[in-house]
């Protein structure tokens, strides 16, 4: 059967042999990478949702911890542990898809959750120059094995990719883990010849007392008080000198009720959830994320 070039009003598309072509098929592809459930509307529920509202984009996002440890350890309200943590994930599963619903409303997003354990995707991890290297638990190598083969499934008219994800200068190991498991996906879709950047943010700077651990304390511009952006708030210690500054921007001053009104769908996190015993540990971070009217990115190109 020959081929033709088919004049269609305003658009002119080519017919393929034995096929149609989509006129509407996606030449970009947003991949969000988030470590936890509520982690996508802290970092970057403006770009997320500025990025969605554009039909020339394909978007997908997946999910490489469950977040079930965000609870008092032990059983609770007569539930064992066990099955306290199933319902936590499945509780903040039901949370995401209610923040995809106002953050890319009038789309179906691909969401995948690979439920790794919270806080156990790492094993051991050393600073190296200021950069930790992480050496991954076996939970933490099976989130990102199976994390990465998902965020490449992308349609085939797919010409560049914007990962989105949490720094790999972030205190939290479950963050550091997201970050390896973007850049490897990163790296498979560039050896594709595609386009691929990666913006990341750091949602947990590290401290340096001994009575806190590193993992969950401070925000993008602990310990400064505020809802601001100041680089200079990051901790500057010899276990971590400050992280390099970021080269990246986005304005997110018309968006704040889209990150407040995503956040807010993340009911357990935001005010807590007693019937599961999830308290919220520090409410004054989400307080200052919702004043944000900025989202600073690392961008990288591959």
């Amino acid at each position: 059967m020959l081929c033709r070039a088919v004049l269609v009003p305003v658009l002119l598309a080519v017919v393929g042999c034995g096929g149609e072509v989509n006129l509407h098929a996606p030449q970009r592809a947003l991949v969000v990478v988030s470590p936890h459930p509520d982690d996508e509307s802290i970092f970057g529920g403006a770009t997320i949702h500025r990025i969605a509202a554009d039909p020339s984009w394909y978007v997908r996002a997946v999910y490489i911890s469950g977040g079930d440890g965000a609870t008092v350890p032990g059983d609770c309200n007569g539930i064992l542990e066990a099955q306290k943590k199933q319902m936590i994930i499945e509780l903040r599963e039901r949370e995401t898809h209610a923040a995809w619903a106002v953050l890319a409303p009038n789309r179906e997003v691909p969401i995948d959750f690979m439920r790794g354990p919270d806080q156990g995707l790492v094993e051991s991890s050393t600073m190296v120059d200021g950069v930790r290297q992480d050496v991954l638990s076996p939970a933490g190598v099976s989130a990102v094995a199976r994390a990465v083969p998902i965020a490449i499934q992308l349609p085939p008219s797919v010409r560049s990719v914007l990962l989105l994800t949490t720094s790999i200068y972030d205190g939290h190991p479950d963050h550091r883990t997201a970050y390896h498991a973007a850049r490897a996906a990163g790296e498979i879709l560039r050896q594709r010849q595609l386009d691929v950047r990666i913006w990341s943010w750091i949602v947990h700077d590290e401290v340096s007392r001994l009575n806190i651990t590193p993992c969950c304390v401070g925000d993008l511009h602990w310990p400064a008080p505020g809802a601001h952006h100041s680089y200079e708030a990051l901790t500057d210690a010899p276990a971590r000198p400050r992280p390099p500054h970021w080269n990246r921007v986005e304005d997110a001053s018309d968006l704040i009720d889209i990150r407040h009104e995503a956040l807010a769908q993340h009911v357990s996190q935001v005010i807590g959830y007693p019937p599961l015993c999830m308290p919220v540990y520090i409410p004054d971070f989400y307080a200052r994320w919702n004043q944000k009217v900025e989202e600073p990115f690392y961008d990288e190109t591959l």
